[in-house]
């Protein structure tokens, strides 16, 4: 009953490193005002000169024409962020998510999932210089928030990505260990993800058990 009763809840706060502090956020729907946010106070000061895989992003083109295109194709995008509090007592984004609504989900396409096209964390200098914690745990809380979604969506948690590549062998295999880290499943390479999308081994998913026992453990944050 506990799992069930937090199902389709968005987390309300935030685990600083690994030992007992929490801090206050919230999940929000963002729009285009936020992504331009993002991408002026965050992406270009903080990611762009660093060595992210993320640091030629531009979110708010993504979210322009990842909008169009699943509009064309019959779903949605939505765009999340998890907002805390920084030293003015303003909203800040310590972490945001792009995803589609809808989309066919890996080992049974006539099921709808919700795939995360895109997530992102605040570095840990942004952080500091608003006066956040720097170690925040943001990759499972940005992976929970998919998945509660896809809850409140009606999709059983259901939930699929593709891990963003470098080309580098050790930086790909951080990145895979990451997202396998928060209980996410590599996808079989030698099956199809879709007739015209190559599997290239680096999709993951979850499916109902994953994303309860995922949400169970983030309950306390709930």
């Amino acid at each position: 009953m506990a799992v069930k009763s937090t199902v389709g809840k968005f987390i309300t706060k935030l685990e600083v490193g690994n030992g007992p502090n929490l801090i206050d956020v919230k999940v929000t729907e963002g729009g285009s005002t936020d992504a331009k946010f993002w991408h002026q106070n965050i992406q270009i000061p903080y990611i762009s000169s660093s060595t992210r895989l993320d640091r030629n992003w531009n979110w708010p083109n993504y979210i322009f024409w990842y909008d169009l295109m699943e509009r064309f194709l019959g779903r949605n995008t939505v765009y999340f962020q998890i907002n805390g509090e920084d030293a003015h007592g303003n909203a800040f984004p310590v972490g945001q998510l792009l995803i589609s609504d809808g989309y066919p989900f890996f080992p049974d396409k006539y099921q709808p999932c919700v795939f995360l096209w895109y997530l992102s964390a605040a570095p840990k200098e942004a952080l500091i210089d608003y006066g956040l914690p720097a170690d925040l745990r943001i990759l499972r809380a940005l992976a929970d928030t998919a998945i509660q979604f896809s809850f409140q969506r009606g999709y059983d948690g259901l939930l699929t990505l593709h891990a963003a590549s470098s080309n580098k062998p050790a930086e790909d295999s951080q990145l895979f260990g990451k997202y396998q880290s928060v209980g996410l499943v590599p996808y079989p390479a030698d099956k199809r993800i879709r007739p015209l999308r190559k599997n290239d081994g680096r999709y993951f998913y979850a499916d109902r058990a994953k994303s309860l026992a995922l949400t169970a453990k983030l309950n306390y944050l709930r």
